[in-house]
């Protein structure tokens, strides 16, 4: 009986708490968005976002497809990193270990380093497999640059204001510092009127 309480009293706590959690994090309850919406978030929240590059999921089965370049359910915030011959780089431990180590120290990013490595590339997973799915604010499909290392910054508007700019200014330096010649894209992931599902 004792145990029914605590869990009672655990699961009150945790419902009870997700107002003030969303309050600390600036998470937000999603809703379904249109591309004004998205783009007049864009402008008002002053976000480093170049409109011409940022693309959308066509479909709600999109994130399903998406979910297939890592191991795991996507997440958010994210980047995914595809090298100069269109392949995903996967991270992995020794990215986490780089991760770590830089923010102990400054001289080399960890962006520099991972485009570097060769042991992380998947072959099988490529920037051409996006294509197929995600599209740009006139519902065209999404091209990338050929030939050229490529960063994709995953945000959503639900992420809320604070947490959306930090990350997109943070990894948008960190990539420009770690190499200029890095097309940096941006993925919404937010739920779109236009999905007829």
């Amino acid at each position: 009986m004792k145990k029914y309480y605590s869990l009672i009293f655990i699961i009150t706590i945790i419902i009870g708490c997700q107002p003030i959690l969303r309050t600390v994090t600036g998470i937000k309850k999603p809703k379904v968005e249109s591309f004004n919406t998205i783009l007049n978030y864009i402008e008002t929240n002053k976000l480093p976002i170049d409109k011409s590059k940022n693309f959308y999921l066509s479909s709600s089965v999109d994130y399903k497809r998406l979910s297939k370049l890592r191991d795991t359910f996507f997440r958010l915030p994210d980047i995914y990193l595809f090298n100069k011959k269109g392949e995903f780089l996967e991270e992995n431990l020794y990215c986490l270990s780089l991760k770590k180590q830089n923010k102990n120290k400054s001289e080399m990013n960890y962006f520099s380093k991972i485009y570097k490595t060769d042991s992380i590339i998947s072959q099988s997973k490529k920037i051409d497999y996006l294509e197929k799915f995600l599209i740009n604010s006139e519902q065209e499909k999404a091209v990338f640059a050929r030939d050229t290392a490529i960063a994709i910054i995953l945000w959503a508007k639900f992420l809320g204001d604070k947490k959306n700019l930090k990350h997109i200014v943070e990894s948008k330096r960190s990539l420009e510092e770690a190499d200029n010649l890095i097309k940096i894209y941006y993925l919404n992931i937010d739920t779109l009127e236009s999905w007829k599902e």
